[in-house]
């Protein structure tokens, strides 16, 4: 005789509470924040032709977006305590150098200061190689900083490279507590706190193989403290949330934004009409991420059908993809130098196969499966999916495919993870998937605090006058980072047809160059 299930709680159905929501005035606001630094681009790098046709259609696209109609969907309270809670968790990017900055923001920096003083286009002559380098990077965080920056000089736009972050992580905020809000309507206060709670300290478990590993090779089995400890697989990474914070603030904001963008309104009717804009601005921002957001928007209107995909085809995305056009070229020239391919061709196929099923029980496993229990929906099962078979190709040097490509995911799963804890959980097994989440929470907090322990090292002060090829070739990565994603060869057929000519710039270039942070660095 089969068990009775009489009384036992269904999983908490996520596509029947998230996702139906119109746009709104928070989704405009989201989609300009994210389009911005693109129509700065087009303005300053293309050819006055150019920067017409995809600068027009992008602002048409943002003018016909849905939402501008709809109200403001929170009170100004939560608003305002968003706005500052979203600067302070932005003061943790080290974007300042008040507190400590890792050692990526040697780089950030010298690419903040080019585009604050030099022209545009920013490209370097190379005397060694004998060729001329254009800027070639996703340059969505910083083209707002840069452009005032040129007027109010590089320290002005450190600080606000600060708020701009600030004002980006605020519209996280935002979207968590709305997402709180329709999970735990009855009790929004308490949603909010764990929704933003659990989602800003999301992590895998790397605390459990860092101290075995640490253990093992002597050092301790707190060696992480001080270090961090995401890349303990070697050949892939899924970021957890202080480590992107602390990392790569670039690559997350667009991530996040997207997923929860998608989260709230991706199964609404209007939200299919204006779909291509957003993410089309985000890969300005980070292309890889932006990817990993738009396999999770292709999954939400395939559901939808036919209808879905006829709603898609408007004048609003049509602009959208013009918009997206010259930038998509611009960022994917040269990209061919970068390193990629199959897990199984770039490592030897058995050691790849058992660090991939030991990553996956790691990093998304012991989330998803006691959260299954819990509720239940759509892009919670895409996004584990993808998830797992996302470390399966290897792009980048430091195999971004899976720490870029994953963030919009992830997100997606710590939003899962929190209503988790806000659903209801009476029978015995939603009480056990509960503590199991709880304990998985314990250690993933660990985890996070020796992540964060980055903040306690001293702070340094960034260089204000070094270029990128000088910072790149005085960097801690001088010697293990090829910088093909950072820098094409100019002139380049795909992009000089449309693309400004950049300024003849001589440099001095030479071994005996003055150092770039005589005070102190990572």
């Amino acid at each position: 005789m089969m068990p009775s299930t009489e009384g036992r709680s269904p999983p908490l159905d996520l596509d029947r509470l998230l996702g139906s929501a119109p746009p709104d005035r928070l989704a405009v606001l989201l989609l300009g924040y994210l389009t911005l630094p693109g129509l700065i681009f087009l303005a300053g790098w293309a050819q006055p032709w150019a920067a017409a046709v995809a600068g027009l259609a992008g602002l048409g696209a943002l003018l016909l977006a849905p939402g501008w109609r709809r109200a403001w969907p929170l009170s100004p309270g939560m608003t305002l305590a968003c706005l500052l809670l979203g600067l302070l968790w932005a003061g943790a990017t080290g974007s300042h150098h008040l507190v400590y900055s890792s050692a990526d923001w040697q780089i950030r920096d010298a690419v903040l200061h080019d585009l604050t003083a030099e022209a545009w286009p920013v490209a370097y002559p190379d005397a060694d190689r004998g060729v001329d380098w254009l800027l070639r990077a996703p340059l969505g965080f910083y083209m707002v900083p840069g452009l005032l920056g040129r007027f109010l000089g590089f320290p002005a736009a450190q600080a606000l490279l600060w708020a701009w972050t600030g004002l980006g992580f605020a519209l996280v905020l935002m979207l968590l507590a709305l997402l709180g809000r329709a999970v735990a309507p009855t009790r929004p206060g308490r949603a909010f706190a764990v929704m933003a709670g659990v989602f800003v300290l999301f992590h895998g478990l790397d605390i459990l193989p860092n101290i075995w590993l640490d253990w093992n090779f002597g050092t301790g089995p707190l060696a992480s403290w001080g270090r961090g400890g995401e890349w303990w697989p070697r050949l892939f990474q899924y970021s957890g949330h202080v480590t992107a914070i602390l990392w790569a603030p670039n690559h997350a904001m667009p991530a996040w934004l997207l997923a929860l963008l998608l989260l709230r309104y991706g199964r609404h009717p209007d939200f299919a009409r204006g779909l291509a804009m957003p993410f089309a601005a985000g890969a300005f921002w980070s292309p890889l991420a932006s990817a990993g957001a738009v396999l999770l928007a292709v999954a939400v209107l395939l559901r939808e059908g036919l209808g879905g995909i006829r709603r898609a085809v408007t004048p609003a995305n049509i602009l959208a993809v013009i918009f997206a056009l010259p930038i998509c070229i611009y960022l994917v020239v040269g990209s061919a130098a970068v390193p990629h391919g199959p897990l199984f061709l770039m490592h030897p196929p058995l050691k790849g196969f058992l660090v991939w099923l030991l990553f996956l029980v790691v990093e998304v496993l012991c989330w998803a499966v006691p959260a299954a229990l819990l509720v239940r929906g759509w892009a919670f099962a895409v996004s584990v999916v993808l998830l797992c078979l996302l470390p399966l190709y290897v792009f980048g040097p430091g195999n971004e495919m899976t720490a870029r490509g994953g963030m919009a995911p992830l997100a997606v799963i710590a939003v899962m993870v929190a209503a988790a804890l806000l659903a209801p959980a009476a029978e015995r097994t939603g009480r056990i998937a509960r503590r199991a989440l709880l304990a998985c929470g314990a250690l993933a907090l660990f985890g996070a605090a020796m992540e964060a322990s980055l903040l306690l090292k001293p702070a340094w002060k960034a260089s204000e006058s070094c270029d990128l090829l000088e910072a790149a070739r005085q960097s801690v990565y001088a010697h293990t980072t090829e910088w093909a994603h950072y820098l094409a060869p100019w002139p380049e057929p795909q992009i000089s047809p449309w693309m400004k000519a950049p300024p003849p710039r001589p440099v001095d270039r030479t071994s005996e160059a003055p150092p770039c942070w005589t005070g102190g660095g990572p």
